[in-house]
């Protein structure tokens, strides 16, 4: 069998490759059709059972894997066909296939034409049907597993494999020298539990790769692929299947229309965005009894970084401002910072001594001032996001995220909408102001900053002067919020 050895697979692409090469206990490739991100996942399973150590028994390499989907229709229909591309079924003993198991029971050599050095791999392909993962897999001891497809499927696949590789060779044989699981998906609306697990709450020793959208420079595999492939594949479809499945970007909910779809989460959010330290905090805060209050900085070349949200469930003014005062010294302690809230947080209610900007200009120790608005009117505070959003310096973009920030990046990818009304005769009619939600608050509060940061003169049209910028407050680091 040793030609599999004279054809080895080749990652079609940097990401690609990254991810074949990982070794980590749980790794997620991401990629839109057709950038080979199943065939390099199957071929993983040739890799390991090559790095995996000589039996001290008798020499051989042994590994079993299981490569699981959501049915055997799609098992037999897409998974099989494309494990055959690269290891035919003639090679070893086949088993199984159908609408049941399948097992393929390969043995090659690594060095042919020296001394024998064998692998044994056996790899077999269950699909789940109706039954859960526990029924479908009892008993299944491994080296590693793939998950196919993995946003079709429940997370306790995961959950439950995780607990049973790592247990094939035995220790007889010396044990796996690496063991885990593997999966691959399409972009997944972030309703999915992929999107948590992998992008909001990515665990230590985990890995996420997500490969870049079928029409973005650096598109994977594209030599494999007919020519205008991703141009064919726009025409005539659905904005969330170009969302997802051509651009892999994060699908959405599609009770509603995302706020800003210019945004792109590949583009616009960094892991690794952080306070500054010496460059001047702009805050952004949204009252009411779900508060929220937005942390950006403007770089020299005039981009944004927004690096830190802190939002508050059933809080007032008086105990956001003094959670404030402590997140401020936490976050960036000496920091100089302007503050913008909401211009209605600058009237008092009937039966008010104060209002919330007051309160909280009172409780944090720093000034908070109405953002500039002649009234709340929506669309410019809109624009005032969208003009850093759609603005490149320097090939960078003029507003990024950190990846921190779960409320702003979510409601960037779906949660900030104009919710759709329902409407005889129409699937396509949304409310004119995005909807009230958990999403609002921070983005309202994102508005509130970048309109008192300078977007709001170059929204009117206008140059921005030194005198649109008022003097700073300054957060004192030896602020005690409990005393």
């Amino acid at each position: 069998m040793s030609d599999i050895i004279q054809t080895p697979f080749q990652p079609q692409g940097p990401v690609a490759r990254a991810f074949y090469e990982n070794l980590d206990r749980v790794a997620m490739i991401m990629g839109p059709i057709g950038s080979a991100k199943t065939s390099t996942a199957l071929m993983k399973i040739i890799l390991w059972a090559q790095l995996q150590a000589p039996s001290p028994v008798d020499g051989v390499r042994y590994t079993k894997f299981a490569v699981v989907r959501d049915t055997y229709r799609n098992l037999s229909k897409t998974t099989l066909p494309s494990w055959h591309t690269w290891v035919p079924e003639k090679w070893g003993k086949k088993t199984g296939g159908g609408n049941e198991p399948a097992k393929h029971h390969i043995r090659f050599d690594l060095n042919p034409g020296g001394a024998p050095d064998i692998a044994d791999v056996i790899v077999e392909f269950i699909g789940l049907g109706d039954n859960s993962v526990e029924v479908a897999m009892r008993g299944w001891e491994g080296t590693g597993a793939y998950i196919n497809e993995a946003d079709t499927m429940s997370p306790d696949v995961l959950t439950f494999l995780l607990g049973r590789v790592g247990r094939y060779p035995s220790k007889k044989h010396g044990g796996p020298t690496q063991y885990g699981v593997w999966l691959d998906m399409n972009a997944p609306d972030d309703e999915n539990w992929t999107y948590d697990k992998f992008i909001e709450n990515l665990p230590d020793g985990w890995a996420f790769y997500r490969q870049p959208g079928g029409l973005e420079t650096g598109a994977e595999n594209i030599h494999n692929l007919p020519p205008g492939y991703y141009t064919d594949q726009i025409s005539g479809q659905p904005d969330w299947y170009i969302r997802r499945m051509v651009h892999n970007q994060f699908g959405y909910s599609r009770d509603g229309l995302p706020v800003f779809p210019e945004f792109n989460d590949s583009l616009h959010v960094a892991p690794d965005l952080k306070y500054i330290d010496g460059l001047p905090v702009v805050l952004g805060g949204d009252q009411g009894r779900t508060p929220a209050i937005i942390f950006g900085q403007q770089l020299p070349d005039s981009r944004w970084n927004i690096f830190h949200e802190l939002c508050g469930i059933g809080i007032g003014a008086k105990g956001f401002g003094q959670l404030l005062a402590k997140e401020v010294h936490d976050v960036c302690p000496n920091a100089k910072i302007t503050a913008w809230g909401d211009p209605a947080g600058g009237y008092k209610g009937d039966h008010d001594e104060m209002t919330w900007l007051q309160i909280m200009t009172k409780e944090s120790g720093i000034r908070w001032r109405p953002a500039p608005l002649p009234s709340n009117a929506i669309l410019p505070r809109l624009e005032a996001v969208r003009g850093p959003l759609t603005r490149l310096i320097d090939g960078k973009p003029g507003l990024m995220i950190s990846s921190r920030c779960k409320k702003i990046r979510k409601g960037f990818n779906s949660g900030y909408k104009y919710q759709r009304i329902a409407q005889a005769g129409s699937t396509h009619r949304y409310s004119d102001v995005p909807a009230k939600n958990e999403f609002s608050h921070p983005h309202d509060g994102l508005q509130y900053l970048l309109l008192g940061g300078g977007e709001y003169a170059e929204v009117q049209g206008r140059k921005k002067t030194q005198n649109h910028i008022p003097a700073f407050s300054r957060a004192s680091s030896s602020f005690d919020v409990f005393k």
